[in-house]
């Protein structure tokens, strides 16, 4: 047994390598790329006896290459678009969309760009970067920190949405009734582009062919490039509403605008009633925000089980629960934090809750109630 655990611990350093070094030769060739590229503009530009019809060629031949890629996912070429994260929210990107829908009609060809937004600081409504960290006060031997403000935290948008996710509670009246009114408003006042669920779609289009405008996905893979097109993703229903929506996203999140109508509102404060004042301040922004921290899970079913065949990760906005199942005997748990022993627990289970899922699971299992701005984990003991 020492043997074998010997090998896997030795496979998995193995595997951990070849992954370092194939990211260190992507990267290369990533910078090697950027630089013949650099070059490649700079001996144009010293070539300026190059005729213009032959600089129209060679564009026109170049968008001819691109264009038999759809879609295409392409940077901006500009200076600003190296400070922001590539993968993240903050990015400069254009989208070109080719694709028809089933109904042969060709969605939008033109070149969509997704709006960028830059995060601050602010206090008191100033903007100021000494409040990105707690300030910590020693005068007179007398310890003080600044206490942090949800609205602390600004979001300015640095061009305009464009695109908006709907996102609804199904199986409500009301509901369906809301969302054809605000999508409505918001095609005919703010000229946006809308995605919604495939369920939402069927409904809306069946209703009445005027919305025959709006946009939904087909497959896995077109759900996990949504964060690349939706600039805002709005809600209409409650909590658990809004935890569907972070869950489509297995990256990185648009700024979610959830609005109450369902029996709970921790994570909905937003009324119905004043959605149109409401998209109307947040699309012209800036606005405060709320950051809401998820967890990152691995699921490791066997320690028998091949190195090599991993599971994708999960991301969590709510709880993990681990739990007894149906087996008739108390569970023997131990927790372990950056692989010191914690604590050992012995019953039905074990919920670890970020802030946002500590008025869920938690609470109910007798956990406390944690502000949402702290990067607490939150531990509760389950009962069946």
């Amino acid at each position: 047994m020492e043997f074998s655990e010997a090998l896997r611990t030795v496979a998995k350093a193995l595997r951990q390598a070849a992954e370092g070094k194939a990211s260190a030769q992507a990267e290369a060739a990533e910078w090697k790329r950027r630089f013949e590229l650099q070059m490649a503009q700079n001996q144009q530009l010293e070539h300026k006896g190059k005729s213009p019809g032959e600089c129209n060629g060679d564009i026109n031949a170049q968008q001819m290459e691109n264009s038999t890629s759809q879609p295409m996912l392409r940077n901006e070429a500009n200076e600003q678009s190296e400070s922001c994260c590539i993968n993240g929210l903050c990015s400069h990107e254009f989208l070109h969309d080719g694709e028809t829908d089933s109904r042969g009609k060709a969605v939008q060809n033109k070149m969509m760009r997704k709006a960028s937004f830059k995060l601050s600081w602010r206090c008191k409504g100033d903007e100021n970067d000494q409040h990105k960290h707690d300030i910590v006060s020693f005068e007179r031997g007398n310890i003080t920190a600044a206490g942090r403000s949800s609205k602390q935290i600004h979001l300015k948008w640095e061009s305009t949405p464009q695109t908006v996710l709907v996102m609804t509670k199904p199986n409500s009246t009301s509901v369906q009734i809301l969302c054809a009114e605000m999508i409505r408003w918001m095609k005919e006042h703010k000229k946006l582009n809308i995605y919604v669920e495939p369920r939402v779609m069927g409904e809306l289009v069946s209703e009445s062919s005027y919305f025959n405008f709006l946009q939904t996905w087909k497959d896995e893979k077109e759900i996990m490039s949504l964060h690349t097109k939706v600039d805002l993703v709005v809600t209409l229903g409650g909590d658990g509403t809004v935890l569907w929506a972070a869950s489509m996203f297995k990256g990185p999140v648009p700024p979610i605008v959830p609005f109450s109508l369902g029996s709970l509102g921790f994570m909905t404060p937003f009324y119905s009633e004043q959605y149109r004042d409401c998209l109307d301040s947040i699309l012209r922004g800036p606005i405060s925000i709320t950051l809401r921290h998820r967890l990152q899970c691995h699921v490791i079913r066997d320690a028998a089980k091949n190195e090599y065949e991993t599971e994708e990760p999960i991301l969590v906005l709510n709880e993990v629960t681990i739990d007894r199942g149906i087996s008739s005997f108390l569970a023997n748990l131990e927790c372990y934090c950056d692989n010191s022993f914690v604590t050992r627990v012995q019953g039905d289970g074990l919920i670890l809750s970020t802030t946002s899922g500590s008025t869920a699971y938690s609470l109910g299992a007798g956990g406390s109630m944690v502000h949402p701005q702290k990067t607490h984990l939150a531990e509760s003991h389950a009962f069946s």
